[in-house]
């Protein structure tokens, strides 16, 4: 009977031992469950895109993602990109740009009439979505060491298109040009666009830059005289034109006052003529209510005349 209760007692201590090692295997074979699932998920910002890769088969699906949380399967992840817009810049100074910026030293060229030229450029570029899949498979993850060398080919050899003087005298334009043949050859090759580029700074040779200068200055002063002369020149005809208006407003001005008197003229002359017309028709009517003559007529004419004129005025011949 002991001997049959030790051997139980081992039996169940031993199916005891069984269920504790099942049930730490069930729960390690749960949570690692748990951490395939989570695995098997993968996220992008709001600021990135991705593509679906597989590193145990080494694949990728040309599909593209945007923002937000997928289930992709187990050993499946994103290989991740930027959606924004990404800045490369050539300049002297790097230290002064932020460890994100993308930046290379100052480009040395020559402009088509053969004179050395420095450049500051920077430019800004965007992966083009749909193009994606291309950019991976085509330029690799280090991309953007492929896309700053083929700035740096295309700036330079954009740069020898152009004589010096071109560099001073309309840089803007120059500027569109330099980031219409970058986007061209981006869109063609690199599988991105060029929104933007800046021409930030230009360095010639001194000597040049000092011809160019005093070139400049001249100009300005030439322009400078001709603005003046042809203030001078309107303010002449400004006095010529004042000049002519008043010989105008004076001629208005006679014209007027000789109108004036023709009208006063011609009133008193219509006035004096209906004015004797009567005085001759009361000598008339004068004539003929009485019996003068002629002569009578006249005599009465003189005498009556001679009441009428002022005294101060007459002188009588004895």
């Amino acid at each position: 009977d002991k001997s049959c209760n030790r051997v139980l007692g081992s039996w169940f201590a031993a199916q005891q031992a069984v269920m504790k090692v099942a049930f730490v295997a069930v729960g390690i074979a749960i949570l690692f469950s748990i951490v395939l699932l989570i695995c098997s998920f993968d996220t992008l910002e709001y600021t990135e895109m991705g593509l679906n890769y597989a590193w145990i088969t080494e694949q990728i699906e040309d599909h593209v993602y945007t923002s937000g949380r997928y289930y992709l399967g187990l050993g499946h992840s994103f290989l991740k990109f930027p959606r924004n817009v990404q800045s490369i810049v050539f300049i002297d100074d790097l230290y002064s740009l932020s460890s994100a910026t993308r930046a290379g030293p100052a480009l040395l060229s020559r402009t088509s009439d053969g004179l050395s030229v420095h450049l500051e450029v920077s430019f800004q570029y965007k992966l083009i979505p749909k193009e994606l899949y291309n950019l991976y498979t085509t330029l690799g993850p280090t991309y953007q060491s492929t896309l700053i060398r083929m700035a740096i080919e295309q700036i330079t050899s954009s740069a020898t298109k152009f004589k010096a003087a071109q560099y001073f005298d309309d840089r803007t334009a120059l500027g569109n040009k330099f980031r219409a043949e970058i986007d061209t050859h981006f869109r063609k090759n690199a599988f991105c666009e060029v929104p933007f580029l800046q021409l930030r700074t230009v360095h010639l040779p001194t000597e040049f830059e000092e011809s160019l200068r005093t070139t400049q200055i001249k100009t300005q002063d030439i322009l400078t005289a001709d603005q003046e002369q042809k203030a001078q020149i309107v303010a002449f005809k400004t006095t010529v034109i004042q000049a002519e208006q008043h010989a105008k407003v004076v001629t208005n001005q006679a014209l007027a006052q000789a109108q004036s008197v023709q009208v006063n003229n011609d009133a008193y002359c219509e006035q004096y003529r209906y004015t004797q017309g009567l005085t001759a028709e009361g000598y008339k009517d004068i004539k003929a209510s009485t019996s003068w003559n002629s002569s009578s007529l006249l005599s009465y004419m003189r005498i009556r005349a001679l009441r009428d004129h002022p005294s101060a005025q007459s002188v009588i011949m004895m």
